[in-house]
């Protein structure tokens, strides 16, 4: 069976994808299903994997001192317009919701590390930590199938939700919400 679709509609197709998502390098992608589960506490989720980072300004960031919050990992580069799209919601939903116990983490994958990552956060002025991967995240959390992708930490320290592609206010921030008043 052929099937012949406009070459307008497969352009615009291919443009639409561009946008929502952008596609680590070659070593870091494999077929990983994409998990999104609703927030239900009767589930039992999986323990986030700890790890440690420095931030920016050199402190160490570890998961695990983070539990009782509600955390949202975002895995980005600086190179990914669309992570760069979604930073200033995330910058305004952590003025808004720090205290309800919400915390966002942007976890770079960026190969050039802190020279990439340090200027390009200190023009945004992120005012959440900001690491770079060394593996550790990548190991727990990974492969990456496409960046960018946020892992929703519930209070308790497990994976409550995996949100593969853009996320934006108006669909992340009801479910911080909802779990921030669990």
């Amino acid at each position: 069976m052929n099937i012949s679709i406009p070459y307008g509609t497969f352009a615009i197709a291919m443009v639409s994808l561009l946008l929502i998502a952008c596609s680590p390098s070659e070593s870091k992608q494999t077929n990983t299903t994409a998990l999104s589960v609703p927030a239900d506490t009767t589930k039992e989720y999986m323990d986030a994997p700890d790890f440690t980072l420095n931030t920016m300004s050199g402190d160490p960031f570890t998961l695990s001192d983070h539990e009782g919050k509600v955390v949202v990992i975002n895995i980005w580069a600086t190179w990914c317009a669309p992570c760069r799209k979604e930073i200033p919601d995330f910058m305004k939903m952590q003025r808004e919701m720090r205290d309800q116990g919400v915390l966002f983490l942007g976890v770079s994958i960026d190969e050039e590390g802190w020279d990439a990552v340090r200027p390009y956060a200190q023009k945004m002025d992120i005012n959440y930590p900001v690491v770079v991967d060394d593996g550790s995240v990548f190991d727990g959390y990974g492969p990456f199938r496409l960046i960018p992708t946020s892992y929703i930490i519930n209070k308790r320290g497990q994976v409550e939700y995996v949100a593969p592609g853009m996320m934006t206010e108006r669909k992340l921030k009801p479910i911080l919400e909802k779990l921030a008043n669990r």
